[in-house]
């Protein structure tokens, strides 16, 4: 059992169900530019993936597979798009409040969102309030997801230890950064981005447990961990 752990959790995805909007604007521009590919592939290897190496492997992506370019323009509007929608469409995972609530141990955000946008993410849909200055960016270290240098920033920052600490992660690259870290890694597929077989990619990445909702991770803490009392 966990006595009292810190929880480090993703935010899009897990916290913020905002995963579909990013899927649906970069399949939308690799459709446009005649790239098809399979979903399940795409997701393990490209969602969560570090700001920088994310849009190499994108542009990359689309250069391979059909032999044309992405340019900034069109890269940044993409983005510039998917920031659009995530304002205007932007809410919680179902039963995130019910769970955060009930929680009674130190929690962070640890995500690949630069900072100039996180804390946005979390003040628009009120979750701001339960972790106070414990948000962390992959910004603020050299190599961000699937290197375990975020999770180790946060635990640190956060005054816990790997080894009492628990990451609650939607990606193949969130759960080998967690992993990675020497922390115990719960694969979460409560957002409406995961598809049926997205539980089995998490555990072949390496999850300890694959749960799928946040009534279901409240179930997990009370039998697991001192978390809730």
């Amino acid at each position: 059992m966990f006595d009292k752990p810190l929880m480090i959790f993703d935010c899009d995805g897990v916290l913020i169900d905002s995963e579909v909007i990013y899927l649906e604007e970069e399949f939308r521009v690799l459709t446009s530019k005649g790239v098809d590919v399979d979903k399940a592939w795409y997701v393990g290897e490209f969602m969560a993936l570090a700001q920088p190496l994310w849009k190499n492997k994108f542009v990359n992506l689309i250069k391979e597979r059909a032999g044309v370019d992405l340019t900034d323009d069109d890269f940044e509007a993409m983005k510039a798009l998917t920031r659009e929608r995530i304002a205007a469409e932007i809410k919680t995972v179902n039963g995130v409040e019910d769970m955060l609530s009930a929680l009674r141990v130190p929690a962070c955000v640890a995500s690949t969102t630069q900072m100039q946008f996180l804390p946005k993410k979390l003040n628009r849909t009120n979750l701001a309030q339960y972790f106070g200055e414990g948000v962390y960016s992959g910004d603020m270290v050299q190599y961000g997801k699937p290197a375990p240098d975020l999770f180790l920033y946060a635990a640190d920052q956060m005054g816990g230890t790997v080894k009492n600490a628990i990451v609650i992660e939607d990606s193949v690259n969130g759960v080998r950064g967690g992993k990675a870290a020497g922390i115990y890694t719960i694969g979460f597929t409560g957002g409406s981005h995961c598809f049926d077989g997205h539980d089995e990619i998490l555990k072949a990445a390496g999850a300890d447990v694959v749960l799928p909702s946040h009534s279901a991770l409240l179930e997990w803490l009370s039998v697991n961990t001192n978390a809730l009392t």
